[in-house]
């Protein structure tokens, strides 16, 4: 079994399931996203990839982040 590499979570299907690996942003902008509990391994749901803003789940919490932001993390896509 081969290793699919990380993808920017802005590419991901909705309704998909990912991990996150990395998050390639400043450091203000990296805390402003643990705040939101978004952060290495968190486990996140793509519920709404369109043109502009993504809408993801994590738990309870749905998150809504701009597509500028999207594009410096990095996730890896799961089973859901």
């Amino acid at each position: 079994m081969h290793s699919v590499a990380p993808q920017p979570l802005s590419q991901c299907h909705e309704h998909s399931a990912a991990h996150i690996q990395s998050i390639q942003t400043d450091n203000a902008t990296r805390i402003r996203l643990l705040g939101m509990g978004i952060g290495h391994g968190t486990h996140i749901e793509v519920l709404r990839n369109r043109h502009g803003d993504m809408v993801l789940g994590n738990g309870n919490n749905r998150i809504s982040l701009g597509r500028s932001i999207t594009q410096h993390i990095l996730v890896q896509e799961s089973a859901t």
